[in-house]
């Protein structure tokens, strides 16, 4: 057994986590993850009585809906009118759910109004201006404003988004002309007249759009690089990722209070997710930087969960075996010693994704939890210990070899042997290089990125897929560690010395081979021929003037310059690195190949009796230099 590195990094978590496995130490990735908290940022908790002790029922929660114009007087609202002015949005809620009133409203900041229902049509406003003349914020209770349309769905029939973003069908079709937002329309909201949610009957009941078989591919999209995204944004993610046959983005969120930009952010990608068709969210809970100490901790997560678990924009698993409910997939980052103020982590666990008020929003609508996360520890007590409160398992780490070595399977095989649930999820990923120094995240280091690893470990998922339910791509935008297969866009983490002019979209390009063959069983007939260069910019061993050093573990990997070739046919293949250059016999199908590196720029070309195909040449884009001026294990990729 090879001999397996516990790296130890971050500030904010529990010492405990550095606890030894008996069979295996596993690294725990990012133990302070980059999150971008600095974008005025709130850190609220959801709305909810303020004393949930005194209510009728425990189950009693409330949940922000949008602003409208309303009156005066309230036409919408109005059944109940509290006799003085309220300070918050809380003291609104409380209010009405001591009146047993479903509906709150409050009006100017400081009218509260309560009503069991809503009677009538609002003309919907941008969220800048709710403080305006008339505006009106709603809340509902238990989810019962669900029941008008607010992006949710009732048994066998969709409801239409009442038009958060009214552009956003145009949006749709061309985002690259008409960058759309969910901040800049005003809208008019019907309130439909339709009949309380009644459970499923059986498994075909329920409307969500964004089925996939167990066999689905997500890709890791960091919420705290988007805060400049629009709509449009997200829509042009969205489809990149779908033409590259992967099935939704994983959401890793840190914050989500209910002024939290994150939150706004999340909204948009729901709603783009639904917009586009075919394609879903799911939630990755960072508990290296969410609380998760205390009951109230909790909320923001139930809060998510009750709002977007129900969502078309939700990706949804099929039914596991005897349940007439398909499943929405809850995974997190890290976790594995959270209690929520519960006596153990099982219970903490379970009072958030097993609430009742949880369960019963998304029973009515044909779905329940299935809770997949990634621990990083207490691996071989889950069987006992979380069996029946755990769904399976996700390998964080699998994406990438413990060592200077390529990767392999043995690390899967000892997380499915203690695999407290049915679905396996594990991950790939093309590259890991972090340089943060003391001052900043304090992160400096390499996992081995070498040997064509992202396809090669794509190869061992195709082979091992009858063990994998899910494979998650690590990651879509994560460029502090460069693991982004997506484009260089949104709000990077400081990350712009060894990100910027390092393209990784040749790594998406390529998923779409391996999706398929993944989700088949087959690898499809090359009939578009590729051909993929890649290199890091400078020798392992160079010296740079770098304040922050040299990465930890930079001499797990070697310095070549990597190709791959997907061919219809026979043919040769000429790598350039500098002054070296090779011709290899190329042959139909997937090739890969490797060259020394030197000095200056790189090229691959593929010919058929002297003849060009595909010729990729970055020309100066891309040098190898001997002498950096800062350490960058990144890679340059060039593709056509």
């Amino acid at each position: 057994m090879k001999t397996l590195f516990h790296v130890l990094i971050g500030v904010n978590f529990l010492s405990s986590c550095s606890n030894t496995l008996a069979s295996f130490s596993e690294p725990h990735g990012r133990r302070n993850r980059h999150n971008r908290l600095d974008h005025n940022e709130s850190h609220s908790v959801p709305l909810h009585s303020s004393n949930p002790r005194q209510l009728d029922s425990p189950l009693s929660r409330w949940f922000e809906g949008p602003c409208v114009i309303d009156g005066p007087p309230s036409t919408i609202l109005g059944a109940t009118l509290s006799k003085q002015l309220v300070a918050s949005p809380r003291e609104c809620t409380s209010y009405c759910d001591s009146n047993s009133l479903d509906i709150a409203g409050l009006r100017n900041g400081s009218e509260c109004f309560c009503g069991p229902s809503l009677n009538n049509e609002a003309t919907r406003v941008r969220e800048q201006m709710c403080g305006g003349p008339d505006r009106t914020r709603l809340f509902g209770r238990n989810g019962a404003l669900d029941r008008y349309g607010f992006g949710f769905t009732r048994i066998g029939q969709p409801i239409t988004l009442p038009l958060l973003d009214s552009d956003l069908s145009s949006a749709v079709h061309d985002p690259l002309q008409s960058e759309a937002t969910s901040h800049d329309q005003e809208n008019v909201f019907q309130v439909p007249n339709l009949p309380p949610v009644a459970p499923p009957q059986d498994s075909t009941s329920s409307t969500s759009t964004t089925q996939v078989p167990v066999k689905a591919i997500i890709a890791h999209h960091m919420v705290g690089n988007v805060y400049s995204y629009s709509l449009g944004s997200w829509i042009n993610d969205i489809r990149l990722a779908k033409s590259a046959g992967i099935d939704g983005f994983a959401l890793n969120l840190g914050s989500g209070g209910p002024k939290s930009w994150q939150r706004k952010r999340i909204g948009d990608a729901f709603r783009a997710a639904e917009g586009v068709g075919g394609f879903g969210m799911v939630f990755s809970f960072d508990m290296t930087v969410l609380r998760c100490d205390s009951q109230e901790d909790g909320d923001i997560l139930r809060d998510y969960l009750m709002t977007w678990g129900p969502h078309p924009g939700h990706l949804t698993l099929p039914p596991a075996a005897g349940s007439p409910y398909q499943r929405i997939l809850v995974s997190t980052f890290a976790g594995e010693y959270c209690t929520f103020g519960r006596g153990s982590v099982r219970d903490g666990w379970l009072s958030v994704i097993t609430d009742p008020a949880i369960v019963s929003r998304l029973n009515s609508v044909g779905r329940e939890i299935a809770f997949v996360p990634s621990w990083f520890a207490r691996v071989e007590a889950r069987q006992q210990e979380f069996s029946g409160a755990i769904q399976g398992d996700f390998f964080w780490n699998g994406g990438w070899p413990y060592g200077s070595h390529d990767v392999d399977w043995e690390a899967d095989a000892y997380r499915l042997r203690h695999n407290p649930g049915s679905l396996y999820m594990t991950s790939v990923s093309p590259a890991f290089f972090t340089h943060y120094g003391p001052s900043s995240f304090n992160k400096n280091w390499i996992y081995r990125s070498d040997d064509w690893l992202y396809a090669s470990r794509w190869e061992m998922l195709v082979d091992h897929r009858d063990e994998v339910s899910c494979v998650e791509i690590v990651t879509w935008n994560d460029y502090g560690e460069s693991s982004y297969i997506g484009p260089i866009e949104g709000n990077q983490p400081n990350s712009e010395a060894w990100v910027n002019g390092f393209p990784h979209l040749g790594f998406l390009d390529m998923t779409a081979y391996y999706a398929q063959a993944f989700k088949t069983g087959t690898y499809p007939v090359i009939r578009d021929e590729k051909v993929y260069i890649w290199s890091r910019p400078h020798p392992r061993d160079a010296d740079a003037p770098d304040p922050v050093g040299r990465p930890n573990f930079w001499d797990w990997t070697e310095d070549y310059l990597w190709a791959l070739v997907f061919a219809a046919s026979d043919g040769e293949f000429t790598l350039v690195s500098g002054s070296n250059s090779q011709t290899f016999p190329v042959k139909s199908g997937v090739n890969k190949f490797k060259l020394p590196n030197a000095p200056g720029p790189i090229r691959g070309t593929l010919a058929r009796l002297g003849v060009p195909v595909l010729d990729v040449n970055p020309k100066s884009d891309f040098d190898f230099s001997l002498h950096p001026r800062n350490y960058n294990f990144n890679y340059f990729m060039a593709y056509k």
